[in-house]
């Protein structure tokens, strides 16, 4: 009986042992391998000109939901503050609130003395020279800046740090959005960069490219405020999580039959 424990003792250490080696040996082999990720990790793979054409920035302009920032000055300050004080009032749908003055669901919002004032579809600028051509009615040389507070683009996906991003002066591009993100993962796919945005009513879907220096032909390359911006997971990140599962498997695997190497070798003694 003392031989026959021994014989299945090393019977059993076998069956742990050959399978265990096969599996490291061959994930120590695939691990020299640069990630499939990082051999398509490039940007603007094609073949640049000394000049390339540069592509004018769409105008941003205001839209429902979006909070202005209207600060008002003048030569007589005191005379300009007294269209700067409801900035502190309560908010409302079209009124002015601590962080700005929220645009209705018309577009429209309302100034004190000047009344309700459409500014949907108007740019920043021109809402801004507007409101000086009005105001000189009131106030001697009025000066007027106008910016959206809340102008943000939303990244997600295969990014190091997905969430919103904060853009103060209301410009930002696709690539610039990706550098905020922390860039893409070694999983995620630079030829496909889906762009989700929302214009009249409407959502409209962009596909980019930024492997190509194309990009800069696209209309979504720079980005509009609610911008979302998703980069998708390639094939290899799914495979990684296979291995990985398998990995967890056989490890459990291996734990069950040293469990029953051990039981075997108590009851031969």
């Amino acid at each position: 009986m003392g031989e026959d424990g021994e014989a299945i003792k090393r019977l059993l250490m076998r069956i742990i042992i050959f399978p265990v080696v096969i599996v490291f040996s061959l994930f120590f082999l695939d691990s020299c391998k640069p990630p499939e990720g990082l051999r398509h990790a490039v940007y603007f793979s094609d073949s640049l000109t000394e000049a390339e054409k540069v592509i004018g920035i769409n105008p941003v302009v205001i839209k429902p939901g979006d909070r202005l920032s209207i600060n008002i000055t003048a030569i007589n300050k005191e005379a300009a503050e007294a269209f700067n004080t409801s900035a502190t009032a309560s908010a409302g749908a079209g009124q002015p609130s601590t962080a700005g003055y929220l645009v209705d669901t018309f577009g429209n919002i309302q100034l004190l003395q000047l009344g309700v004032i459409h500014v949907g579809g108007m740019t920043t600028f021109k809402l801004r020279d507007s409101l000086q051509q009005q105001l000189i009615n009131y106030i001697k040389g009025p000066l007027v800046t106008v910016s959206i507070t809340n102008f943000q683009v939303n990244i997600m996906g295969e990014v190091t740090k997905p969430g919103a991003i904060i853009v103060p002066d209301g410009k930002m591009n696709i690539l610039q959005a990706i550098t905020q993100a922390g860039d893409i993962t070694q999983f995620g796919i630079r030829q496909n960069i889906l762009v989700i945005r929302e214009t009249n009513g409407k959502r409209e879907f962009g596909r980019i490219d930024i492997s190509s220096n194309h990009v800069f032909e696209s209309p979504f390359f720079y980005l509009q405020q609610n911008d979302v911006v998703y980069v998708e997971p390639d094939k290899a990140k799914f495979n990684d999580v296979v291995i990985t599962r398998n990995l967890r498997n056989i490890s459990i695997g291996t734990s069950i039959l040293t469990i029953i190497l051990l039981i075997v070798s108590l009851t031969k003694k």
